[in-house]
Order: C-alpha cells, then sequence, then structure tokens
C-alpha cells in the first residue's frame, strides 16, 4: 500500500493534543425536582469540570480523527509502476473489433497507467488506433492532466471494424517527443502496416492479452438446409450458440478452430434463428447475422397431371432436381401446401378454381411466393391468376406444320431477377402460352424470347410474388429443364422468397449497425452499400457489419455484412517482451472509504452526545418533522397496477348462469387440461366483456343434459373410446338447437378432414371414428371473412398450443338460420394454450410462437365464447344499414 498524499500522515502527530482536547466534555445537566426550595440544596460553591470520560468514547473519537487523517493521506492498493523518463506520457491503444473480447482488461491497464502518470505529475496524450465512426484517422488527442486523460479514457470504446496502423504511423511521424510510448496492442497483425507502426512508434512498454480475436467465417447453410459456420479463427475449442432476436439459445454446438459447426434444426426452429455467436466474451467478430441466403426455404411442389413423378417425363421431375441446396420440399395439394406454411409453392400446370384463386391471393399477399409453370391443362383453361392475362391455347414454335423453328432465351433485363445469369444455349423453347399482348405490363417480363415474346413473367403482390413460367416445368414444351441454366433460375425465383434483389446499381440503406460488442443497434448515419460491391467489401466506418436493406422501395432485401470474410486475416502478432494485459490491476484509493467510515463515527458520536445532555427526544422530533413532508410527498406518489382476472364465481346451476363445459375423456392429464384451459377462459370473458361466467363444468353425452350449456369443448384423444350411440344422439340434438361443439385434437401441422389432407397418425382415424356417427357435412376452412375472425378481437390467424393447421367450420349451406355453425373442428391444442395453474401461471409453452401465439390464442378462445353467445349478432351489425333500409320509416 502507498499512500498518494503522505504528508497528511503528519496530523497523527496531533492525536495525543486531541486526547487532552476530547477530555473537556462539559456536564450532563441535573435533573432538580421542585418545589424551588429544592434548587440550592446540594449546590457546589466552586466550579467543577470533570477531567475524566468514558474511555470508549475517548477512543471511538480518536478512531474517527485518526481515519479522517489517514483518508486525506490517499492510501492505495495495487500501486502502478512507475513510468519511464519524467516528461509526458504518449498511451497507445489499438481499439479495432478484435480489442472488443479484452476490453474491460485493456481499460483496466489504461487506468492503472493514468494512475503512474498522476503519481509522477506526467502530462497524458492518447492515440486509439481506429478510425473513428466519422472516418477520421487516428490522431493524438492532448497532453491532458491524468484526471483529463481518465475521462477521455471513459468515454473511449471499440469499433467494430479493424485498426488503421497505416495512419496511426503516420500521425506517429510528426509527433513531439515523448518521455514513454506505451502501446496497448490488440495481438493482431496487418502485415508490413504493422511493421512500419512499430517501427514508427519505438515503444517503451508493450502490454497484450496474448488471446487471438474470435472470428466466424460466412458459411452458413450445409447443401441439406442444416446452419453451419467455420469458426475462422479463436480459441482452440468452444460453443456456437443458434439464437433468435430476443437472445433466446435454440441450439448449440462445439467447435474447434479452423472446424465447422453445424446446427440440425426442424425448419420452423431453424426460421427463427437470427444469428448464430460465439459463447464467451462479446465481440462483433463472434458474431454472424443471418439474411435470407442463409435460411432454408421449404418448397411446396404440385402438379395437375397423374404422372408427376415420373423420371424424366413428369412435370416434377426437373424442378425437384433444379431446387437449390438446403431446400427442403413437401408435396401436396395447393391448399394443403398453404396450411403446411410453405414459404415458395411451385405449381406444374394446374389449373385453379375460384376458391383456390382466393386463396393463392391471400397467400401470396401474406408474404408467399407461387411460380406457376405453363402445361396443355393450363393452356386449355387459362385462369386469372397470373401477372398479366393470358391468352387461350399456345404458340407452337418448330415442327412440320410451322414454318418457325424453336427459340433461345435472350439475355435478361437489367430489371430482372435473373440478371447476370449466363446464358445456356441449349436452352430452346419449342412450345408456350402467350400473354395478352394488349394488356401486357413491361414491368412484369423478366425473361423473354430471341424475338421479345415473353416466357417469364412476375410481379410482386402485397408481401409476396407471383411468377408464371409461359413453358413447361419438363421437356414436353422445351428443353429449357434439361439446361443447366435451370437450376440457377430457379435459384433466383426461390430466393424471392426472401425478399426481391434490389435493382443493380442500387444502394441499399444501414437499417441495423453491429457495434464492437456484437449488439445490433440504429445506425447514427444511415450508410448506403451496393449489392454487387458486397463480396469484396471491407468493413469500415462507411461501410459497418449489420443489416443493410429496406421492406419499401427495396421490396424487402435484407443482406446481412458480417465481419467474416470481410476484414484481414486475423494472424497472431510476435510481440516479444510483451506484459499480460490480466496482470494489470488499476490502483484501488481507500482514502473515500476511510472518510466515509469517520463520517459514521462522528455522526455516532453525536448521537452519544446528544444522549448524554437528555435532548435525544428532542432531536428525534426535529428529525421527524423535517421528513413528514417528503413522506407526504412520497405517499402521494401510488403505482397504479392492473388487476389479474378474476376468478370465475363459485359453481352454481348451469342453468341459472353461463358455463362453459367439457367432454370427459377418461385421460386425467387431458380432462385437467380442458378445466383448466375452460377456467381461464371464463374468468378472461367475465373480465373484459360483460358476461358473467362460472367455473366450467365437465359433462358425458347421453348421461348429462348438453342443453345447459352454449359451448362445448370436446378433446379427441386416439386412445379414448367412441361414443355411445346414446352420446351421439345427445351431440347431434345439442348441435341441432343451437350449440357449438368445438372438436380439438392434440394438434400438429396437416390439415383436417374436408381440407384436401389428413391429420396426424393415429389422429385423422380417432376424429373419423368419434364423428361417423354425427352426420357431419363437408367442412371448410375459417377465414379472415368469417365472423369468428372478429366478433370481439381482430385475430390474424386461430393458434392454440400449436398452430399451422387450419380450423374448419360448417359451409353456409349447414350453419343455422342466423348463419352460425353448429360445429368447429381443430387440431391445434387450444385449451393447452389457455390453461394456468392456482398460482396464474402458464401449464403448457405454445409452439413455436411462444407467448406472442398464447395471446393470439386466448384472444380466439374469447372469440369463440362470444360467437356462442351472440350467434350471428356481431355480423348483422355489418349489414345494419341495410336492414334498416328494409324496416322503411
Amino acid at each position: 500500500m502507498i499512500f498518494l498524499a503522505p504528508a497528511v500522515l503528519l496530523g497523527l502527530l496531533a492525536l495525543p493534543a486531541l486526547y487532552f482536547l476530547l477530555r473537556l466534555t462539559p456536564p450532563p445537566p441535573r435533573k432538580i425536582a421542585f418545589p424551588p426550595l429544592a434548587l440550592l440544596h446540594g449546590l457546589q460553591q466552586e466550579e467543577r469540570t470533570p477531567r475524566n470520560m468514558p474511555l470508549w468514547l475517548l477512543l471511538l473519537r480518536l478512531l474517527a480523527s485518526g481515519l479522517v487523517i489517514i483518508g486525506l493521506a490517499g492510501p492505495s492498493l495495487h500501486p502502478a509502476p512507475k513510468l519511464p523518463g519524467g516528461g509526458p506520457v504518449l498511451l497507445v491503444i489499438d481499439n479495432g473489433f478484435a480489442a472488443a473480447a479484452d476490453w474491460p482488461a485493456r481499460r483496466a491497464a489504461a487506468e492503472s497507467i493514468l494512475a503512474a502518470a498522476s503519481q509522477s505529475g506526467s502530462g497524458v496524450a492518447i492515440l486509439a488506433t481506429a478510425r473513428d465512426p466519422a472516418n477520421q484517422a487516428p490522431r493524438i488527442q492532448g497532453v491532458f492532466t491524468a484526471v483529463q486523460a481518465l475521462q477521455r479514457l471513459t468515454a473511449l470504446q471499440p469499433e467494430p471494424w479493424p485498426v488503421d496502423r497505416a495512419a496511426a504511423a503516420s500521425t506517429l511521424a510528426g509527433a513531439p517527443g515523448f518521455a514513454a510510448r506505451i502501446y496497448l496492442a490488440d495481438g493482431i497483425t496487418d502485415g508490413p502496416d504493422f511493421l512500419a507502426f512499430l517501427k514508427t512508434l519505438r515503444p517503451t512498454r508493450i502490454y497484450s492479452s496474448g488471446v487471438t480475436a474470435a472470428l466466424l467465417d460466412d458459411e452458413t447453410l450445409a447443401p441439406n438446409g442444416d446452419l453451419q459456420v467455420r469458426l475462422a479463427a479463436g480459441p482452440a475449442t468452444a460453443n456456437i450458440l443458434a439464437e433468435t432476436e430476443t437472445g433466446d439459445v435454440l441450439a448449440s454446438a462445439a467447435v474447434g478452430a479452423g472446424r465447422i459447426a453445424k446446427f440440425h434444426l426442424p425448419l420452423p426452429l431453424a426460421a427463427r434463428v437470427e444469428k448464430l455467436v460465439l459463447a464467451g466474451p462479446p465481440q462483433a467478430g463472434g458474431v454472424l447475422l443471418l439474411d435470407g441466403a442463409a435460411r432454408a426455404a421449404l418448397v411446396g411442389l404440385a402438379a395437375g397431371a397423374q404422372n408427376a413423378e415420373s423420371p424424366y417425363l413428369g412435370p416434377l421431375f426437373f424442378a425437384r432436381l433444379a431446387l437449390p441446396p438446403g431446400s427442403q420440399p413437401l408435396d401436396g395439394t395447393l391448399a394443403s401446401l398453404i396450411a403446411a406454411k410453405a414459404g415458395i409453392i411451385i405449381l406444374a400446370d394446374v389449373p385453379l378454381s375460384a376458391a383456390d384463386r382466393q386463396a393463392a391471393q391471400t397467400y401470396v399477399q401474406n408474404g408467399g411466393e407461387i411460380i406457376r409453370f405453363a402445361g396443355p391443362l393450363t393452356a386449355e383453361n387459362p385462369d386469372s391468376f397470373n401477372p398479366d392475362p393470358l391468352l387461350q391455347g399456345d404458340r407452337r414454335l418448330g415442327g412440320a406444320l410451322t414454318w418457325t423453328a424453336p427459340e433461345s432465351l435472350a439475355a435478361f433485363p437489367a430489371e430482372s431477377p435473373f440478371a447476370g445469369l449466363a446464358m445456356d444455349e441449349s436452352a430452346r423453347i419449342s412450345r408456350q402460352m402467350l400473354a395478352d399482348p394488349t394488356r401486357l405490363d413491361p414491368a412484369t417480363i423478366w425473361a423473354t424470347l430471341l424475338d421479345g415474346t415473353p416466357v417469364v413473367i412476375g410481379k410482386p403482390i402485397g408481401a409476396g410474388f407471383l411468377v408464371t413460367v409461359l413453358t413447361t416445368a419438363n421437356a414436353d414444351w422445351s428443353s429449357l429443364a434439361l439446361s443447366g441454366l435451370f437450376p440457377p433460375l430457379l435459384a433466383r425465383l426461390i430466393a424471392l422468397a426472401h425478399g426481391a434483389p434490389p435493382k443493380p446499381g442500387a444502394a441499399l440503406p444501414l437499417t441495423a449497425a453491429l457495434d464492437a460488442f456484437g449488439t445490433l443497434d440504429p445506425p447514427g448515419v444511415p450508410e448506403n452499400v451496393t449489392p454487387a460491391a458486397l463480396p469484396g467489401l471491407m468493413v469500415s466506418p462507411l461501410t459497418p457489419p449489420g443489416i443493410y436493406g429496406a421492406s419499401g422501395a427495396q421490396g424487402g432485401s435484407r443482406i446481412a455484412l458480417n465481419l467474416g470474410q470481410h476484414v484481414p486475416p486475423v494472424i497472431p502478432a510476435s510481440l516479444p517482451g510483451a506484459l499480460p494485459l490480466s496482470g494489470q490491476i488499476p490502483p484501488q484509493n481507500f482514502g473515500p472509504k476511510l472518510l466515509a467510515v469517520a463520517l459514521l463515527l462522528l455522526a455516532l458520536d453525536l448521537l452519544i452526545s446528544l444522549r448524554l445532555r437528555g435532548l435525544i427526544r428532542v432531536a428525534a422530533l426535529l428529525l421527524l418533522v423535517t421528513l413528514a413532508p417528503s413522506a407526504q410527498a412520497q405517499n402521494a406518489v401510488q403505482v397504479q397496477i392492473p388487476p389479474e382476472p378474476p376468478p370465475p364465481p363459485a359453481a352454481q346451476n348451469p342453468a341459472l348462469a353461463t358455463t362453459l363445459a367439457y367432454i370427459l375423456t377418461g385421460d386425467p392429464a387431458t380432462d385437467q387440461i380442458s378445466a383448466d384451459g375452460l377456467s381461464y377462459l371464463s374468468a378472461l370473458v367475465t373480465t373484459h366483456s360483460s358476461a358473467r361466467l362460472q367455473n366450467p363444468e365437465a359433462v358425458t353425452p347421453g348421461i348429462d343434459d348438453l342443453a345447459l350449456y352454449p359451448l362445448i369443448y370436446w378433446p379427441v384423444l386416439p386412445a379414448t373410446p367412441a361414443p355411445s350411440p346414446a352420446a351421439c344422439a345427445a351431440l347431434s340434438g345439442y348441435m341441432q338447437h343451437g350449440g357449438l361443439l368445438v372438436i380439438d385434437t392434440p394438434g400438429g401441422d396437416a390439415a383436417a378432414p374436408g381440407s384436401g389432407a389428413g391429420f396426424l397418425p393415429g389422429a385423422a382415424a380417432a376424429v373419423a371414428r368419434d364423428t361417423a356417427c354425427l352426420g357431419l357435412p363437408p367442412l371448410e376452412p375459417l377465414t379472415q371473412a368469417n365472423v369468428l375472425a372478429h366478433c370481439f378481437y381482430i385475430v390474424p390467424d386461430f393458434p392454440g398450443r400449436f398452430t399451422g393447421a387450419p380450423v374448419l367450420i360448417a359451409p353456409p349451406a349447414a350453419r343455422d338460420a342466423d348463419g352460425v355453425t353448429p360445429i368447429i373442428i381443430a387440431q391445434n391444442d387450444f385449451a393447452a394454450a389457455w390453461a394456468r395453474d392456482a398460482g396464474g401461471e402458464p401449464e403448457q409453452t405454445p409452439i413455436p410462437g411462444g407467448e406472442d401465439q398464447r395471446i393470439i390464442a386466448e384472444r380466439f378462445g374469447t372469440n369463440l365464447v362470444i360467437y356462442a353467445l351472440t350467434g350471428s349478432y356481431k355480423a348483422d351489425q355489418a349489414n345494419l344499414p341495410a336492414l334498416l333500409d328494409r324496416l322503411g320509416p
């Protein structure tokens, strides 16, 4: 330990004098009882001054005085090493991306140097070797006092780009002389610039952590669709985490330096991964941001012909082979592919009905992409769901009865998504459909033949894209599917699902910047970057790492610029004689702490003195009077906490109060989930509406009277027995007389019966078995147009604990006179999303949307109850003006 002001310790010599001074304590007042004559009794004529005081009080005061003297002397632990020379000090700090991992140790070492400069009275100049965010070259700041230099050191932060040692060397070349030049190195070299920098600097002392900066490379998509990343530089072994936008970790993988870590995740989970992060100290080099190019695509495939998968003949054979690496194909109908949430749907010669066109329109507007290939079926019956109107029939190029020959493709327009693709002369079109030239929009033409006839047309619709290839996906009408052009052309079309490619030469704005510690923040000054320049671009203040792109004019383009492959190779530097940063502990000054203890002891002495003089009560009263106004002001501020939804009222006769019901399955866990889910749903409806619901009840059809309940929830399990004839009759009568029966299964992604696909294995047989006796009509998917989507809350979809499968309702012809469906069938496990325990905590976790999905599920559950209670009342409100007109004046 050292003392920053040792001369103050001479004050300890005054403690003996304080000893005699502190003894001169006036005597405490004497209490004398009335009458007045008693005042004269026992009075002493001579003046008395006590010469003794309690030893403990004397020691307390001497200790407080000693602490004040020692505290003012500035005791300090871990004294800073003495600096060479006796003049100003130049502190050079590497503050590029490689310094972020050991920045706390780097700052501690700098504070130790500043403390040494303060002791010797030396001035300090600071040189940070990285360019600042305004792209100004490194410059020497100072000379400052040690206190001023500490203020500037506190404001200094690492930057997410490499250092500029060439510019720093130029600055040092014209710098004045310094008694000491101390260099805090980041431990990596940039070749000749580093050697020239050291030669110009001539450091008298070098500090380095000896840790090589971490760097994740840009290899982010394996051929099978797995996420992967290479640890280009860093520790010998490390863990890499796959994180969401909110920081949730979905997976981790161990990796060694120079090796590749792979993450095999289901597609819904992989789509939520926003970045790959190296576990350990936060640093920009250990973060890899993901954009659309790093995401696997779920591609739906549908064909109108029966031989869709026939080798070399089927319309889907070549399309499947040409899918880009990482794509996951899924076969099905248009309806089932939409229900499965495929990001891209390829339709090979598939005519669309009116209902299909409406569903496809909604799918594209919500962000999906449909790629249509022409063929004989679509040529005979062209529909309106195309980027431009098409003519009926087809055009034949070549053959015995024509004067023309098959045509080659012309060079792609600069505005086309295919711009830049190399042409393949073997791709020739012999037959195609024609766009109506009188109504053709030139902006929709993405590819043409040499004679100018459009062969690929496309345009954005809402948040998605609609593309029509005016020839077949196999070799029937062209050799395009056989050529080397077909895979890259299809890859460009599939890439549209992640956002439209920007126009060549267009600049993408910086929407989120990555700081040196790997955190995304809004940029201070938006920068622009052209996609063509990205491959060879180096990160810098003008082009910092982050996310470039915008959802407006650029059509949703999103490109990640990471440090991997955009900074010089990370090579450890040779720094002989360098001191470790980890051993540099900044001085710890105990002076303020000792003074604080002395003040506490003096406050204690004051209380003791008041107590000896009998004034403690008066002091306490004055303290209460002083604190009363602040206490009143504090009480005036009240925080209002919204109340939790009250529990439903106690059970009573369902004939006297509105009550929901659930059908017993015989499985205790399922029945408990149903009870808890409907209980919380009843509480929500009671809290947020004028309806008053009591606790739900368990019922058994055929035994209990179902007419007392407006809504009955029926969880169907594969293991439960089929309903008895009496139960079937009771359920049929319940639906016929206005009841709402909600049939639910444990959940999944497949569609339900009536929508063109089946339930999950086991669920299909269970639903078919349990509903066979009910005589249900063909059902249709619930859409946003139905009153169930907006009768209380406006909900975008209808999830439960699971989501993705459509909710099915009766068609208009099978509903009652008021247009209310008697049956709802789903497989989203609604009750599990609603269920909460006695403490109000959720019992199940919605997949994959978490709490946001639970909120939508609870709102849809509220809509179900309001719909069951009010019928078509909400729907009638939309037609109220027409109804009033019909009633007349």
